[in-house]
């Protein structure tokens, strides 16, 4: 439900705001030029909207069909009445003092191995990004990624380190000041991780484990939230409330691919480009691609980065590793990722990119 109530009725909003929390509902509140507008999350069904509408100062009420009502942008009821809501700055703060804002006005780097194998593993290539995000002016632009623990479709391959792992990117980020990011596999995990890592991340296998979800979100911290591999888009946005209804809404969601009739020929799952204007037009969230994931070969990423950033997606999560390491001594999707050299070229054309700037936004309304 939304009610649009006259901004100076501040008695009426407050009536409101408590007559909604007592049917176990959250008033979203929204402060514009003329109107304060109270998005209802939550089953709004026991609400009269006819008493509603007979506070003074309200304007109008309406009940709303979206079926992903709190992060959704666009909000459509009846009569035809719309309100856009504004799409969130997410912020993630860092330990040398930077914070990471996703938003539409910048391009989020997040960076690194696909499992932390080893110390000297993860300290070479935070150190490396750390440097690369010094010589190009984007360390708050800059997240560390690695897994401590990983998911693999083969019950014998590497599936992380684990705590061991945890320790390994704490030590990491305080010698680096790069915050990170790293799955939740289980219930049992979130609570640790969350005390630990700065992002927890939902892999594209959990992305309908509907308790998990609800598990981080209520950990109050950021959640990294992959489209599952054969989720259509109201199908992963409607999973995304789970976290959103635990009173988090700092949610990044992340495309990282879907299956298609192509499926292990020549690409490891098909990348969807035009999610993002559908994302951004529809949630409030950011939205970011995982070109890594999605190609399965190292000498597709670039190609799919160039391509995320011309469709303005918010960032993207690159699997990199070490410029002298031998493929065939990792263990975990070696041959997704690239190389320092081959992200650090990423990063200029990221830059020269944004120099050109060119939108078509305006264009394309009119």
């Amino acid at each position: 439900m939304i009610i649009e109530i006259e901004k100076e009725f501040e008695e009426t909003i407050k009536q409101i705001q408590e007559l909604v929390e007592s049917v176990n509902c959250r008033p979203d509140v929204l402060y514009g030029d003329l109107y304060t507008v109270i998005a209802v999350e939550g089953d709004a069904s026991r609400l009269d909207i006819d008493h509603i509408q007979n506070f003074p100062g309200v304007v109008r009420a309406w009940r709303i069909s979206s079926p992903y009502k709190t992060i959704s942008r666009k909000v459509i009821g009846e009569g035809g009445q719309k309100i856009t809501r504004e799409r969130i700055s997410l912020v993630i703060a860092g330990p040398d003092g930077e914070n990471r804002v996703f938003d539409d006005h910048r391009f989020i780097f997040i960076a690194g191995p696909c499992a932390v194998e080893s110390y000297d593993q993860m300290a070479t290539i935070g150190e490396g990004l750390s440097h690369l995000a010094d010589k190009y002016h984007v360390r708050d632009r800059m997240i560390l990624r690695g897994g401590a623990f990983k998911p693999r479709t083969k019950p014998w391959d590497f599936r992380g380190l684990g705590e061991e792992a945890l320790d390994i990117l704490d030590k990491v980020r305080d010698n680096t000041g790069l915050p990170y990011v790293t799955e939740v596999m289980a219930i049992a995990q979130v609570s640790e991780i969350a005390e630990r890592a700065d992002i927890l991340q939902i892999g594209m296998r959990n992305y309908q484990n509907f308790n998990l979800l609800e598990a981080v979100g209520k950990s109050g911290k950021p959640v990294l939230y992959k489209r599952g591999i054969s989720a259509e888009l109201e199908e992963w946005l409607s999973a995304a409330e789970y976290i959103a209804l635990q009173e988090n809404k700092s949610i990044i969601l992340c495309e990282r691919g879907v299956k298609s009739t192509v499926h292990g020929d020549y690409n490891r799952s098909h990348i969807d480009f035009d999610v993002i204007r559908a994302v951004k037009d529809r949630t409030i969230l950011p939205i970011i691609i995982d070109p890594s994931h999605s190609s399965g070969y190292n000498e597709l990423v670039p190609y799919q980065f160039s391509a995320a950033s011309a469709y303005r997606a918010n960032g993207t999560m690159v699997e990199v590793i070490a410029d002298d390491i031998e493929r065939k001594t990792i263990k975990c999707d070696a041959r997704q990722a690239v190389r320092m050299k081959v992200y650090e070229k990423m990063i200029q054309y990221q830059l020269a990119v944004e120099k050109i700037n060119i939108d078509f936004e305006d264009s394309l309304s009119s």
